[in-house]
């Protein structure tokens, strides 16, 4: 917001320096982004630093700020002065403006007020030279003399005007006078506004109209069959109260803003919209050459007036919060400056740490908050005032009191941690990647029409074709930054994402987020190794394998289990199940050769997709301790004809179940089908290692446990024992 030097002096005269206004106007909390000062080509001499203008940031909350009355306010709190405004003068010569039009409200709540003026015998011409040079300075166009008036009053006390030739605007049939009606938008309903644009109404928005259709968007732009002309003689003046969030979504949904709307969607003082309207009128006749005709009295629909609030203020509370030793009068002197009503009770003397003296009641001060602050709501936005007030500078460093706790990482973010320092740790390199795809993505992945991940949540602004709904797997994310990785000649590619996926759920609710982990592998794993037989050094499904198992057991101390598990993007019989004592975590396995090449990936491409929240809900169980035995261990070794589709993981937990807790370890150590093998049949061999704590196992035990072994082979799985 613009605001020249020389206007703001006219509110608190000052005699402070360009760059001593600036300080203080930012450390207040309007901060002076930009300074610019004429040049004396443009002033016709030296330019003087009255002719400045201020480039001033205003936060949302502030919408009183968004004026030369508002900001004149904030720096006569700092200086400690009055501000010099003064109450319009207005010299009403006409009829009641209640004969002349009439104001309906359809629904208060989007316009809770509605004030208007008529003026007549106006003549239209240019406003004076310093009322064009300080809406120019202000960034604004000079028009003519009425609407130079209103936007002049928009800028100095924040309200914006709207002027309406009065003329034009239409009467019902049967009516004497015209009639204003604010209501929201029609179907199918249009407006040529001032700008010369045709604009589609949308429902949603809010409308001045006349009897015979719209004539302004409220709060935003008027209609041109309305504006102010040349040959304009008699002026309807309005001054409004919109509901912010209205203004917002209609400004937002034409795709236009406004110095009024910019306003309006800040929220405007609804006590000032008659205040408005007669600086408007004193403006007014004094831009014009004739003297005008100004009806008596406001048209004024305000069904539910917006009242002051009164809020509590504990004095003791403030010195607590601030660190500071302010008396209830002191803090009551510095809420006074700001404009505010106080009233006190109790006593008025609170030492440095909030507590009353003498043993009287605490004080409390009742404030009441006029209506141009609806951004002091409770009793800590007081708090603040106080403190900007006394001045943020003049508050002391002081240590906090109390315990302080220890400080940490949330554990979803400290096991996050740990599994990027584990993969990093094996050689794989993090990438980051955006959780929006294109619906492409799932064809590419071979996805059926019904398959549950292609139930994705569409974005409705999307900004780009490929980036149109949120992934709901990693594995689209992954393949592309492989694919990009190949297009720019890298040839070996181990990577990994820890990011979350979004499953649209039920109709009204939030898609799950669930955080996955992606791991992407490719070509060679140790190049340039000269000890390393080539063939070896490349990535398969036992490198990526591995990696997967080194995780799960770090992180849960237990070992993953895998199982064949088909999935779209995976080749045929490559696919694993990945599971946690029967908990399955995700998905492994080679990339089909389709969907590589879909990728432009030659070399086959490893991956991995693991649910990070189930694998954290093993990883937060206690570990428990299991001293070393002492006592002499004995191995034995057990081989056995199976059928193929036996999976070796089965063998194993049916050898564990069968040896009882004496056993140790049970070890896959050879795995054979082929000739001389029956087709459909493979050998599997298990190192098994027998051990107890307390004592020393005998022969006889051993030799027992694996009767027991060979008998649940033989039972569960058909097996044909080797001797």
């Amino acid at each position: 917001m613009r605001i020249p030097i020389a206007w703001l002096n006219e509110y608190v005269p000052n005699e402070l320096s360009v760059r001593e206004l600036a300080f203080i106007l930012t450390n207040v909390g309007l901060e002076v982004e930009a300074i610019e000062e004429e040049t004396a080509a443009m002033a016709g001499a030296s330019a003087p630093a009255q002719q400045a203008v201020f480039d001033i940031k205003v936060t949302p909350n502030r919408g009183d700020c968004l004026s030369v009355v508002g900001v004149a306010r904030e720096l006569a709190i700092k200086l400690r002065q009055p501000l010099g405004v003064r109450e319009p003068k207005v010299v009403e010569t006409g009829p009641p403006a209640e004969s002349l039009v009439k104001v309906t409200l359809e629904d208060p709540a989007l316009c809770p007020r509605y004030s208007a003026r008529v003026v007549r015998g106006v003549k239209i011409g240019p406003s004076p030279e310093w009322a064009q040079r300080r809406l120019e300075q202000c960034g604004l166009r000079a028009i003519n003399n009425v609407v130079d008036a209103t936007n002049l009053v928009m800028v100095e006390l924040g309200q914006p005007l709207h002027a309406f030739d009065y003329q034009l605007v239409a009467k019902a049939p049967d009516a004497a006078i015209p009639e204003i009606i604010v209501r929201r938008g029609r179907e199918g309903e249009r407006l040529v506004t001032i700008d010369g644009e045709e604009r589609a109404l949308p429902p949603e928005i809010l409308l001045i109209t006349d009897r015979s259709g719209p004539i302004a968007l409220a709060g935003i732009m008027g209609g041109s069959s309305t504006e102010i002309h040349e040959g304009t003689t008699e002026v309807l003046l309005e001054s409004a109260h919109f509901d912010p969030l209205t203004i917002r979504r209609g400004a937002r949904a034409l795709g236009t803003s406004t110095e009024a709307s910019y306003r309006f969607e800040r929220t405007v003082d609804p006590g000032g919209t008659a205040t408005a309207l007669d600086r408007a009128c004193e403006l007014i006749a004094e831009f014009c050459a004739s003297p005008i005709e100004i009806a008596r009295g406001v048209v004024d629909a305000y069904p539910q007036p917006v009242h002051e609030r009164e809020i509590e203020l504990r004095p003791a509370r403030v010195n607590a919060l601030l660190g500071l030793g302010l008396s209830a009068q002191e803090m009551a002197e510095h809420l006074g400056w700001l404009g505010l009503e106080v009233r006190s009770e109790g006593s008025d003397q609170c030492d440095r740490s909030g507590v009353s003296r003498g043993g009287k009641r605490d004080p409390v001060l009742h404030i009441r908050v006029p209506t141009f602050r609806p951004d002091l709501a409770t009793e800590i936005d007081l708090v603040e005032e106080v403190a900007r007030v006394h001045g943020y500078e003049d508050i002391a460093e002081t240590l906090p009191r109390g315990s302080a706790g220890v400080g940490g990482l949330p554990p979803e973010l400290a096991f996050e941690r740990e599994v990027r320092h584990l993969l990093r740790g094996m050689g794989l390199s993090e990438t980051v990647t955006s959780s929006l795809e294109s619906a492409e993505g799932h064809d590419r992945l071979n996805l059926p029409l019904d398959h549950p991940l292609r139930r994705a949540v569409v974005i409705s602004n999307w900004k780009t074709a490929d980036r149109t709904q949120l992934r709901t797997t990693l594995m689209t994310s992954l393949l592309e930054v492989m694919a990009l990785n190949r297009r720019q000649g890298v040839e070996d590619v181990t990577i990994f994402d820890v990011g979350r996926a979004y499953l649209r759920a039920a109709a009204g609710s939030l898609p799950d987020q669930p955080q996955r982990l992606g791991i992407g592998v490719t070509g060679v794993m140790t190049r340039g190794r000269w000890a390393v037989v080539g063939k070896l050094a490349r990535w398969d499904f036992y490198a990526l394998k591995g990696v997967v198992e080194n995780l799960v057991e770090a992180l849960t101390r237990q070992g993953a289990e895998f199982a064949p598990e088909e999935q779209p993007w995976l080749e045929p019989g490559s696919g694993a199940r990945v599971s946690v004592r029967g908990a399955a975590i995700g998905q492994m396995g080679e990339l089909r050769r389709d969907v590589r090449e879909r990728y432009d990936l030659a070399d086959p491409v490893f991956v991995a997709e693991l649910d990070l929240e189930a694998l954290a809900q093993r990883a937060r169980e206690e570990p428990t301790y299991r001293p070393i035995s002492r006592f002499p261990a004995v191995a034995r070794d057990v081989a056995f004809l199976v059928a193929r589709h036996v999976p070796a993981e089965a063998a194993r937990r049916v050898i564990e179940e069968a040896a009882g807790e004496q056993v140790e370890s049970v070890k896959l150590f050879d795995a054979f089908e082929g000739k001389p093998l029956p087709v459909g049949v493979r050998n599997l061999a298990y190192s098994l290692v027998f051990r107890r704590a307390d004592r020393t196992l005998t022969d006889a035990e051993v030799d027992a446990s694996m009767q027991r072994i060979r008998a649940a082979l033989r039972e569960r799985l058909g097996a044909q024992i080797r001797e």
